[in-house]
């Protein structure tokens, strides 16, 4: 089976929408291959639930698509489910790329509320109009790992044995992973951090596919062949998919 990894679209559906097609374009007849999201498909970019309808589809259409939970995901759940906490959980999404995301669920952020509290309530209104968007984030996986790769939003902690990491550096971590080539037993592959070339990034024990798209770089997507070949593409433009040639990065430990 193939399996096609794609990095954080944060909310730039149309260039998910081209490496989809690319997919189904390209892909092996009759099924046999899989998408993985590796979350924080909304916030920043202009078409957060587009994107989300783009990644539902996929996964109602093939069962051995998964969405794994970005951080991004995680701020929209905690506002939902966190009515103690959801005025700092509201203002710290918003800060960090919500914005986008509630004006393309319809929310008014024009800021014509004369409390904070009626912005919560028409956001929290519009987004229980999306129920299919809401169960596929409590469905996602935290990391998928399939004994070659592991897949994951941020990174693993090194020395902690998969089934201990904690959600927190599953989906946010950074120092302790990105500056250390500690060996997994698999290939690490994940997004979260943009990568400083624009481009895929192979190292010693990880591949970084965050290339940026929310910031208005390129949607980058790897494929895995049947025997673990591995081939990196992008999307720069609604209409344009590129395969990008990559070797692995120097070891700089």
């Amino acid at each position: 089976m193939k399996t096609y990894a794609i990095g954080d679209v944060h909310g730039r559906a149309d260039l998910l929408e081209a490496l989809l097609s690319h997919i189904e374009e390209n892909g092996p007849n009759g099924g046999g291959h899989r998408v993985i999201f590796l979350g924080d498909i909304i916030d920043r970019g202009p078409d957060s639930m587009k994107a989300m309808d783009m990644v539902v589809s996929e996964l109602n259409q093939n069962p051995e698509s998964r969405l794994i939970l970005g951080n991004h995901e995680e701020f929209m759940l905690l506002f939902l489910d966190r009515p103690d906490k959801r005025e700092i959980v509201f203002d710290h999404w918003m800060r960090n790329g919500g914005l986008a995301a509630a004006a393309s669920y319809g929310l008014d952020v024009g800021g014509r509320y004369g409390r904070i509290e009626e912005a919560h309530e028409s956001l929290l209104e519009l987004l229980h109009r999306r129920q299919d968007h809401i169960e596929a984030m409590r469905q996602a996986a935290s990391l998928i790992n399939d004994g070659a790769n592991v897949f994951v939003h941020a990174g693993l902690r090194p020395g902690v044995p998969l089934e201990q990491q904690t959600t927190k550096d599953l989906r946010t971590i950074r120092s302790g992973f990105l500056d250390n080539d500690f060996d997994f037993g698999a290939m690490v592959v994940h997004g979260h951090t943009v990568t400083s070339s624009g481009l895929p990034e192979i190292c010693q024990n990880r591949i970084a596919l965050d290339t940026g798209a929310g910031a208005g770089g390129c949607l980058s997507m790897m494929m895995v062949d049947d025997d673990g070949a591995r081939t990196f593409f992008q999307s720069g433009s609604a209409r344009e998919v590129v395969k990008v040639e990559l070797s692995q990065r120097p070891d700089e430990h």
